[in-house]
Protein backbone atom coordinates (compact mmCIF):
# COMPACT_ATOMS: atom_id res chain seq x y z
CA UNK A 1 0.00 0.00 0.00
CA UNK A 2 1.32 3.68 -0.70
CA UNK A 3 2.01 5.99 2.10
CA UNK A 4 -0.47 8.38 2.98
CA UNK A 5 2.38 11.11 2.59
CA UNK A 6 6.04 12.09 3.59
CA UNK A 7 6.42 13.93 7.14
CA UNK A 8 9.61 15.27 8.12
CA UNK A 9 10.35 14.79 12.46
CA UNK A 10 13.00 17.60 13.08
CA UNK A 11 13.68 16.31 16.89
CA UNK A 12 16.58 16.12 19.49
CA UNK A 13 15.55 13.78 21.81
CA UNK A 14 16.23 10.78 20.14
CA UNK A 15 13.74 8.47 22.10
CA UNK A 16 11.18 10.78 21.63
CA UNK A 17 12.21 10.92 18.22
CA UNK A 18 11.83 7.50 17.60
CA UNK A 19 8.34 7.53 19.12
CA UNK A 20 7.19 10.11 16.37
CA UNK A 21 8.52 7.94 13.57
CA UNK A 22 7.10 4.98 14.55
CA UNK A 23 3.68 6.42 15.31
CA UNK A 24 3.54 7.59 12.05
CA UNK A 25 4.71 4.70 10.48
CA UNK A 26 2.33 2.96 11.83
CA UNK A 27 -0.37 5.15 10.61
CA UNK A 28 0.80 5.07 7.26
CA UNK A 29 3.01 7.99 6.39
CA UNK A 30 6.96 7.62 5.25
CA UNK A 31 8.73 9.62 7.73
CA UNK A 32 11.99 11.63 7.71
CA UNK A 33 13.93 12.54 10.91
CA UNK A 34 16.91 15.06 11.30
CA UNK A 35 18.11 16.01 15.32
CA UNK A 36 18.10 19.67 14.55
CA UNK A 37 17.38 22.10 11.81
CA UNK A 38 20.58 22.05 10.03
CA UNK A 39 20.49 18.65 9.21
CA UNK A 40 16.92 18.83 8.48
CA UNK A 41 18.06 21.12 5.41
CA UNK A 42 19.65 18.29 4.28
CA UNK A 43 16.70 16.21 4.58
CA UNK A 44 14.52 18.39 2.57
CA UNK A 45 17.34 19.11 -0.33
CA UNK A 46 16.75 15.23 -0.57
CA UNK A 47 13.58 14.60 -0.29
CA UNK A 48 10.34 16.98 -0.34
CA UNK A 49 7.83 16.40 2.66
CA UNK A 50 4.09 17.02 2.24
CA UNK A 51 4.71 18.27 6.09
CA UNK A 52 7.28 19.01 8.58
CA UNK A 53 7.10 18.29 12.72
CA UNK A 54 8.80 20.62 14.47
CA UNK A 55 10.93 20.79 17.86
CA UNK A 56 11.14 24.14 19.17
CA UNK A 57 14.06 23.91 21.50
CA UNK A 58 16.92 22.52 19.79
CA UNK A 59 20.73 22.84 19.53
CA UNK A 60 22.47 24.19 16.49
CA UNK A 61 19.25 25.78 14.78
CA UNK A 62 16.19 25.70 16.88
CA UNK A 63 12.89 25.69 15.54
CA UNK A 64 12.38 28.89 14.97
CA UNK A 65 14.96 29.87 13.12
CA UNK A 66 14.53 26.68 11.05
CA UNK A 67 11.00 27.83 9.89
CA UNK A 68 12.27 31.72 9.32
CA UNK A 69 14.59 29.37 6.79
CA UNK A 70 12.15 27.47 5.34
CA UNK A 71 10.06 30.44 4.53
CA UNK A 72 12.15 32.85 3.42
CA UNK A 73 14.35 30.81 1.49
CA UNK A 74 12.78 27.78 0.33
CA UNK A 75 9.98 28.84 -1.39
CA UNK A 76 9.03 25.54 -2.89
CA UNK A 77 7.86 24.83 0.63
CA UNK A 78 5.25 27.21 0.54
CA UNK A 79 2.34 24.74 0.51
CA UNK A 80 4.17 22.49 2.95
CA UNK A 81 2.42 22.92 7.02
CA UNK A 82 4.97 23.40 9.76
CA UNK A 83 3.55 22.30 13.31
CA UNK A 84 6.04 23.06 16.02
CA UNK A 85 6.39 20.77 19.03
CA UNK A 86 7.20 22.63 22.67
CA UNK A 87 7.17 21.82 25.97
CA UNK A 88 6.04 25.37 26.44
CA UNK A 89 2.57 25.63 25.78
CA UNK A 90 1.78 29.13 26.95
CA UNK A 91 -0.51 31.45 24.81
CA UNK A 92 1.93 33.69 23.77
CA UNK A 93 4.07 31.16 23.09
CA UNK A 94 1.39 29.64 20.72
CA UNK A 95 0.95 32.86 19.04
CA UNK A 96 4.24 34.05 18.30
CA UNK A 97 5.33 30.55 16.72
CA UNK A 98 1.96 31.39 14.15
CA UNK A 99 3.08 34.52 13.83
CA UNK A 100 6.28 33.07 12.48
CA UNK A 101 4.46 31.24 9.81
CA UNK A 102 3.97 28.11 11.86
CA UNK A 103 0.76 26.08 10.94
CA UNK A 104 0.10 24.67 14.12
CA UNK A 105 1.17 24.30 17.83
CA UNK A 106 0.87 20.85 19.47
CA UNK A 107 2.86 20.54 23.03
CA UNK A 108 4.66 17.73 25.05
CA UNK A 109 4.19 15.36 26.24
CA UNK A 110 2.35 14.14 23.07
CA UNK A 111 -0.99 13.19 22.93
CA UNK A 112 -0.73 10.90 19.95
CA UNK A 113 -4.34 10.61 18.59
CA UNK A 114 -4.08 14.61 19.18
CA UNK A 115 -0.66 14.23 16.73
CA UNK A 116 -2.19 12.17 13.91
CA UNK A 117 -5.72 13.83 13.99
CA UNK A 118 -3.60 17.04 13.58
CA UNK A 119 -1.35 15.70 10.73
CA UNK A 120 -4.32 14.09 8.83
CA UNK A 121 -6.17 17.54 9.08
CA UNK A 122 -3.51 19.85 7.39
CA UNK A 123 -2.68 17.49 4.76
CA UNK A 124 -6.44 16.99 3.72
CA UNK A 125 -6.80 20.91 3.82
CA UNK A 126 -3.77 20.82 1.41
CA UNK A 127 -5.45 18.49 -0.65
CA UNK A 128 -8.34 20.30 -1.18
CA UNK A 129 -6.68 23.17 -1.97
CA UNK A 130 -4.36 21.21 -4.53
CA UNK A 131 -7.90 19.69 -5.81
CA UNK A 132 -8.96 23.41 -6.35
CA UNK A 133 -5.98 24.68 -7.89
CA UNK A 134 -6.21 22.13 -10.63
CA UNK A 135 -9.88 22.68 -11.07
CA UNK A 136 -9.03 26.63 -12.11
CA UNK A 137 -6.08 25.53 -14.38
CA UNK A 138 -8.44 23.38 -16.29
CA UNK A 139 -10.70 26.40 -16.64
CA UNK A 140 -7.92 28.73 -17.47
CA UNK A 141 -6.60 26.53 -19.85
CA UNK A 142 -10.38 26.00 -21.43
CA UNK A 143 -10.42 29.79 -21.73
CA UNK A 144 -7.35 29.70 -23.47
CA UNK A 145 -8.78 27.43 -26.03
CA UNK A 146 -11.83 29.76 -26.37
CA UNK A 147 -9.31 32.91 -26.87
CA UNK A 148 -7.27 31.08 -29.49
CA UNK A 149 -10.58 30.26 -31.58
CA UNK A 150 -9.63 26.88 -31.85
CA UNK A 151 -9.82 23.59 -30.45
CA UNK A 152 -6.27 22.14 -31.72
CA UNK A 153 -4.16 21.47 -28.30
CA UNK A 154 -2.32 24.74 -27.62
CA UNK A 155 1.40 24.25 -28.41
CA UNK A 156 4.09 24.84 -25.55
CA UNK A 157 8.15 24.28 -26.30
CA UNK A 158 10.50 24.51 -23.52
CA UNK A 159 13.95 25.48 -23.54
CA UNK A 160 16.31 23.94 -20.88
CA UNK A 161 19.62 22.52 -20.11
CA UNK A 162 18.01 20.68 -17.62
CA UNK A 163 15.03 18.26 -18.46
CA UNK A 164 14.56 18.07 -14.05
CA UNK A 165 13.89 21.51 -13.33
CA UNK A 166 10.65 21.39 -15.97
CA UNK A 167 9.43 17.67 -15.61
CA UNK A 168 6.50 18.82 -13.15
CA UNK A 169 5.63 21.66 -15.49
CA UNK A 170 5.96 19.65 -19.15
CA UNK A 171 3.74 16.51 -17.08
CA UNK A 172 0.72 18.88 -16.03
CA UNK A 173 1.04 20.37 -19.25
CA UNK A 174 0.52 17.27 -21.10
CA UNK A 175 -2.46 16.40 -18.41
CA UNK A 176 -4.15 19.32 -19.54
CA UNK A 177 -3.97 18.33 -23.34
CA UNK A 178 -1.27 20.95 -24.71
CA UNK A 179 1.68 19.68 -27.27
CA UNK A 180 4.74 20.39 -25.48
CA UNK A 181 8.38 19.97 -27.49
CA UNK A 182 11.35 20.13 -25.40
CA UNK A 183 14.16 21.91 -26.92
CA UNK A 184 17.60 21.17 -25.70
CA UNK A 185 19.74 24.18 -24.32
CA UNK A 186 22.35 22.98 -26.84
CA UNK A 187 19.92 23.89 -29.89
CA UNK A 188 20.26 27.72 -28.97
CA UNK A 189 24.22 27.53 -30.43
CA UNK A 190 22.71 27.07 -33.57
CA UNK A 191 20.80 30.45 -34.21
CA UNK A 192 17.48 31.07 -35.73
CA UNK A 193 14.17 31.81 -33.82
CA UNK A 194 12.56 29.41 -31.30
CA UNK A 195 9.28 31.95 -31.07
CA UNK A 196 6.84 30.00 -33.79
CA UNK A 197 4.05 31.65 -34.01
CA UNK A 198 0.76 30.17 -32.02
CA UNK A 199 3.16 28.68 -29.49
CA UNK A 200 3.94 29.64 -26.09
CA UNK A 201 8.07 29.61 -25.55
CA UNK A 202 9.30 28.61 -21.91
CA UNK A 203 12.87 29.21 -21.12
CA UNK A 204 14.65 28.08 -18.00
CA UNK A 205 16.79 30.77 -17.40
CA UNK A 206 20.62 29.75 -17.76
CA UNK A 207 23.49 31.78 -19.13
CA UNK A 208 22.79 30.39 -22.67
CA UNK A 209 19.43 31.66 -22.79
CA UNK A 210 20.45 34.82 -21.66
CA UNK A 211 23.07 34.67 -24.23
CA UNK A 212 20.42 33.89 -26.67
CA UNK A 213 17.94 36.46 -25.92
CA UNK A 214 20.76 39.08 -26.05
CA UNK A 215 21.88 37.90 -29.29
CA UNK A 216 18.19 37.94 -31.13
CA UNK A 217 16.71 40.65 -29.18
CA UNK A 218 13.25 42.12 -30.89
CA UNK A 219 12.86 38.90 -32.94
CA UNK A 220 9.59 37.63 -30.80
CA UNK A 221 6.96 35.67 -33.52
CA UNK A 222 3.79 36.91 -34.48
CA UNK A 223 0.06 36.23 -33.79
CA UNK A 224 -0.12 34.29 -30.48
CA UNK A 225 3.91 33.79 -30.15
CA UNK A 226 4.70 34.33 -26.51
CA UNK A 227 8.31 34.05 -24.82
CA UNK A 228 8.11 33.89 -20.91
CA UNK A 229 11.50 33.20 -19.01
CA UNK A 230 11.44 31.03 -16.08
CA UNK A 231 13.14 33.15 -13.40
CA UNK A 232 15.92 32.19 -10.44
CA UNK A 233 14.60 32.80 -7.25
CA UNK A 234 17.86 34.77 -6.98
CA UNK A 235 16.86 37.32 -10.00
CA UNK A 236 16.82 41.00 -9.35
CA UNK A 237 13.64 43.35 -10.95
CA UNK A 238 16.72 45.26 -12.11
CA UNK A 239 17.48 42.52 -13.96
CA UNK A 240 13.78 41.31 -15.16
CA UNK A 241 13.49 45.02 -16.79
CA UNK A 242 16.57 44.69 -19.01
CA UNK A 243 15.80 41.02 -19.88
CA UNK A 244 12.05 42.63 -20.81
CA UNK A 245 14.02 44.51 -23.15
CA UNK A 246 14.58 41.41 -25.46
CA UNK A 247 11.54 40.99 -26.22
CA UNK A 248 10.34 38.65 -23.23
CA UNK A 249 6.43 38.73 -22.66
CA UNK A 250 7.16 38.07 -18.99
CA UNK A 251 8.38 35.61 -16.11
CA UNK A 252 7.59 32.89 -13.91
CA UNK A 253 8.62 33.27 -10.41
CA UNK A 254 10.28 29.84 -8.66
CA UNK A 255 8.94 27.89 -7.79
CA UNK A 256 6.96 27.86 -11.15
CA UNK A 257 3.56 26.92 -10.18
CA UNK A 258 1.51 25.58 -13.84
CA UNK A 259 -1.14 27.61 -12.56
CA UNK A 260 0.76 30.67 -13.33
CA UNK A 261 2.42 30.18 -16.22
CA UNK A 262 -1.25 29.49 -17.70
CA UNK A 263 -2.52 33.31 -16.22
CA UNK A 264 0.28 34.81 -18.18
CA UNK A 265 -0.70 33.21 -21.15
CA UNK A 266 -4.69 34.08 -20.96
CA UNK A 267 -3.40 37.70 -19.98
CA UNK A 268 -1.45 37.51 -23.16
CA UNK A 269 -3.71 36.34 -25.51
CA UNK A 270 -6.76 38.51 -23.78
CA UNK A 271 -4.84 41.32 -24.54
CA UNK A 272 -4.34 40.21 -28.56
CA UNK A 273 -8.29 40.29 -28.91
CA UNK A 274 -9.33 42.89 -27.14
CA UNK A 275 -10.08 45.95 -29.24
CA UNK A 276 -7.74 48.24 -29.87
CA UNK A 277 -4.48 46.57 -28.46
CA UNK A 278 -1.51 46.68 -29.47
CA UNK A 279 0.28 44.32 -32.49
CA UNK A 280 1.58 41.11 -30.84
CA UNK A 281 5.98 40.74 -30.96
Amino acid sequence: MAAKGTILCVEDEDFLREDLREELEDAGYNVLTAPDGKIAIERIGETKPDLILCDVMMPDMDGPAFLAYVRSAMPALNDVPLIFLTARGMREDIISGKQMGADDYLTKPVDYDLLLATVDAHLRQVARIEGLNRIRLQQIYEEVKRLRGSKEPLKISIVTGNPKVIAPIRVALLELGCKVRTVPEANLENGGSLFDDDCITILAYSEAVNRYLTEHKGTAGTGTSRRVLLAPPSMSEARKTKLMETGLDDFIDYPYKPVDIFKVVMDRLQEVRLPGARAAG
